[in-house]
């Protein structure tokens, strides 16, 4: 006999945050329980955490004349069936702004501020994700990654829907969603997810920018019907979805399969070796357990870290397909059998220091108990000081 898995409750006026209240003192008292942090001398960690313009702008500036010269392509291919593959191209390109929106969110990549927050709201704009909202949503990531009830980026809900996830890879699911969220917003209506994450007074910030967005691509619209052709939608707004397979392919592999609510990044999140086409993309992102154990590393830096505190680390996976192998077989058993099923990650035989041992290590889990972007800036900024 067929059975029916119940669905759980992931909204954050409900599930875990239901059964725990959602209070400053609780929040912290969870955060402060058990994050577990690596082992790094406190001169090497400062040198890691520098940022500079130089190779944020060398990256940056060959991603943005790789979108304009992808572009260009997919306009003279218009009209002929070299399109295809040309706008793949370029909607590949366009949709990487994905990695970018993420750590110009951080405040990392850039060490001139006005230019990390030009990039963040321009990559924001690209992969449609309103600015001001997310920056909130991602600071609650960090701070409780994948923990029901509290964070609100939990990727694959369980039990897991494997419909939803393969449509993902043209942003079937989550787009449309995504849109009509920033069309609420433009019109003052946030949900209740969204009031718990983002403090009322700045509220105000995110309807101003959902009005920008919503305004661009009326104005897009218009302008479309005006000339007869869908042609502007292909290059703004839709590279998003017919372009978004390699987000999904690489995003998937940063938690989905792995363990819920626990606070320790080795056992819910992922590191993966991938290609350099890939790297550069995804801005590094496939050292994932790094980029949540100190978060304030920039991108380029990743690799390094990587280095310093594998030893302290589950062994990364050596390519994708090695991720899929095991991930598949796993959220099919969420998806049919055992909702609460997971990946166990073998753990390291050495251990880092617990959290009382800061003789010779920066304190990292007081940064995700106050996870948001201002208080990163300023821990960076302090420690280049």
């Amino acid at each position: 006999m067929a059975t029916t898995l119940k669905e759980r409750d992931y909204s954050l006026s409900g599930g875990y945050a239901g059964a725990v209240a959602l209070d400053d003192e609780h929040i912290e008292d969870r955060v402060e329980e058990t994050w577990w942090h690596p082992y790094i001398p406190r001169k090497e960690l400062k040198a890691l955490m520098q940022r500079s313009d130089t190779p944020a702008l060398i990256d940056f500036g060959l991603w943005l004349a790789l979108v304009v010269g992808s572009g260009y392509l997919a306009f003279l291919s218009w009209g002929t069936w070299w399109a295809i593959p040309a706008f793949l191209l370029y909607g590949t390109i366009y949709s990487s702004s994905d990695a970018r929106w993420h750590e110009c969110g951080h405040g990392t990549p850039f060490k001139t501020r006005w230019i990390n927050e030009v990039f963040y709201h321009l990559s924001s704009f690209m992969t449609l994700r309103e600015a001001f909202l997310w920056r909130w949503s991602h600071a609650r990531h960090h701070t409780h990654t994948i923990v029901v009830g509290l964070d609100p980026e939990i990727q694959v809900k369980r039990p897991a829907d494997l419909v939803k996830i393969a449509l993902d890879f043209f942003y079937i699911n989550s787009g449309p969603p995504e849109v009509w969220r920033i069309i609420r917003h433009a019109f003052g209506q946030p949900n209740s997810d969204v009031r718990n994450f983002v403090p009322e007074e700045e509220r105000w910030k995110l309807y101003w920018s959902s009005r920008v967005y919503v305004g661009i691509f009326v104005l897009l619209g218009l302008y479309s019907l005006s000339i007869g052709s869908f042609l502007p939608m292909m290059f703004i707004g839709l590279p998003r979805f017919y372009g978004g397979w390699l987000h999904q392919l690489l995003g998937l592999t940063q938690h989905a399969g792995l363990e819920e609510n626990i606070y320790d990044h080795r056992q819910n999140t992922r590191t993966v070796y991938v290609n350099r086409v890939f790297r550069f993309l995804y801005l590094n992102m496939n050292y994932h357990i790094e980029h949540h154990s100190i978060p304030m590393v920039p991108f380029y830096a990743l690799p390094r870290l990587h280095e310093a505190i594998k030893d302290q680390t589950p062994t990364p996976y050596p390519n994708l397909w090695a991720v899929y192998k095991e991930m598949i077989p796993a959220l099919i058993k969420q998806a049919t059998e055992n909702p609460d099923y997971h990946i166990v990650r073998q753990m390291p035989e050495a251990t880092a220091p617990t959290n009382e041992s800061t003789d010779h290590t920066t304190t990292i889990n007081g940064t995700h108990a106050l996870a948001n972007r201002w208080l990163e800036v300023c821990l960076v900024e302090d420690i280049e000081e």
